[in-house]
C-alpha cells in the first residue's frame, strides 16, 4: 500500500462485497468506471479505454488481487445495470464516466494532492 492511496483504500468497497457484472466508480490508471469481472482467477474491472484515438474495452485488476498489476480501487456502486453488448457497453461507460466525473476527479485529487488537471477517462 502506498501512502498516496491510503485514503482511497480506506474508502474502497470491501473486496468480498464486489458483485461480478455490476458497475462501479473506480480509481484506476486508465478509467473511472468499470464493470466487475473475473479474469484468470483475479478480480478485475472492464473499462472504456482510449489509446491513439482507438476506443476499446480493457480490464484492470483490483488493487487487492495483484501486487504489481492491481491498479483499481472500487469506490462506489452504480445503481444502473450495464448493457452486455460490447458496443453498447463502450458508449454506456463513457456516459457513466461523465455522469460521475466529480467523484472520479476527487479521487485523483486525493492521490495527486491537487486537482487532476487535464486527466480525462
Amino acid at each position: 500500500m502506498t501512502r498516496t492511496h491510503d485514503t482511497l483504500l480506506t474508502r474502497r468497497i470491501p473486496r468480498d462485497a464486489i458483485v461480478l457484472g455490476r458497475a462501479y466508480v473506480i480509481h484506476a490508471r486508465n478509467g473511472g468506471v468499470g464493470i466487475a469481472v473475473e479474469e484468470g482467477g483475479l478480480l478485475g474491472y472492464r473499462l472504456h479505454r482510449e489509446k491513439f484515438g482507438r476506443h476499446f474495452l480493457f480490464v484492470e485488476y483490483d488493487w487487492a488481487d495483484h501486487p504489481t498489476l492491481g491498479t483499481t480501487i472500487p469506490l462506489s456502486l452504480i445503481a444502473t445495470d450495464p448493457p452486455t453488448d460490447d458496443e453498447e457497453l463502450l458508449a454506456w461507460l463513457a456516459t457513466q464516466q461523465e455522469e460521475h466525473r466529480e467523484e472520479i476527479d476527487a479521487a485523483w485529487t486525493i492521490v495527486l494532492g491537487r486537482p487532476a488537471k487535464g486527466l480525462r477517462f
